[in-house]
């Protein structure tokens, strides 16, 4: 056992050795890229309608500040920026380079934009959080996708906004927008302040929504997991909630409700606008 570590050790040895050597000759690190150049990109933001990022295995972290360019930067030993402009779109695309990630390490993608940018925005991460610090951004079109890790917007204003999520947590946070398509194939979503026309379509995992106003229809699909949503008390709603299997209940002051084990239809003052929710396996809780 002992001479079986020992040759694991001497051969690592070599290997990293190795690795060391041909990064100096000809570019390839067992570690990754410390060239300056792979790590920074700026870019004016007069120039750029849209931006366009894609990420594997790190973090993307989108920050508002007063500022005229558009600044990007990324952290972590085994991590390389290639960016480009094609036309008005800023490319950007952060990836691991390096044979053996630093797995303890915090790779991160951070992109400043100015506060006044009032264009595009798309984030795809294929492993690895997302998350937008709007700031207050006023946005034309936003799509946010993550294939296993969590998306995270906040303090945000978008015309169209694009959420989903496979394996990970949505939460969206004080955001305005005048239509949004959310959905999350497993995880849990959380939604706090968000307005608009909202299509809400949830494979596994809760939901929880809490409105300050609802101004729009609501749809809601789940199939598997349960809904709890908080309404607020001067809201002009029509609702119908049907669950295939599971409950349905609630403590809202509705104006006029039918409320049976599995359905509940209701409205509060002219019922102007629609909440649809569908379940096919879960409880629906509203309050």
């Amino acid at each position: 056992m002992k001479k079986t570590v020992g040759k694991l050790l001497i051969i690592a040895g070599i290997l990293i050795l190795a690795g060391m050597m041909f990064n100096g000759r000809e570019g390839f690190s067992f570690f990754g890229f410390d060239d300056e150049s792979a790590r920074t990109y700026h870019a004016q933001a007069k120039d750029i309608d849209k931006i366009d990022i894609d990420a594997k295995s790190i973090t993307v972290n989108i920050q508002a500040e007063n500022r005229d360019d558009i600044k990007a930067e990324i952290s972590g030993k085994n991590v390389r920026l290639d960016s480009s402009e094609q036309g008005r779109t800023l490319q950007l695309s952060a990836h691991s380079k390096g044979f053996w990630p630093f797995f303890w390490k915090k790779n991160e993608l951070i992109v400043k934009v100015p506060s006044d940018y009032q264009d595009d925005l798309a984030i795809s991460s294929g492993s690895g959080n997302v998350k937008l610090s709007g700031g207050g951004l006023h946005l034309r079109n936003v799509a946010l996708k993550s294939g296993s890790g969590s998306l995270k917007a906040d303090d945000l204003q978008a015309q169209n906004l694009s959420v989903k999520g496979t394996s990970g947590a949505v939460r969206l946070e004080n955001v305005q927008t005048a239509a949004a398509d959310i959905r999350s194939t497993s995880g849990n979503t959380k939604l706090e302040n968000v307005t608009g026309r909202l299509s809400i379509k949830q494979t596994s995992g809760n939901l929880r929504a809490s409105f300050t106003e609802i101004n729009d229809p609501l749809s809601i699909k789940q199939t598997s997991g349960n809904t709890k949503l908080k309404l607020p008390d001067d809201a002009d709603i029509s609702l119908e909630a049907e669950s295939t299997s599971g409950n349905i209940s609630h403590s809202y002051s509705f104006d006029q409700v039918t409320n049976e084990k599995r359905t509940l239809t209701g409205k509060k003052r002219n019922g102007k606008n629609k909440i649809d929710i569908s379940i096919t396996s879960g409880n629906v809780s509203i309050e």
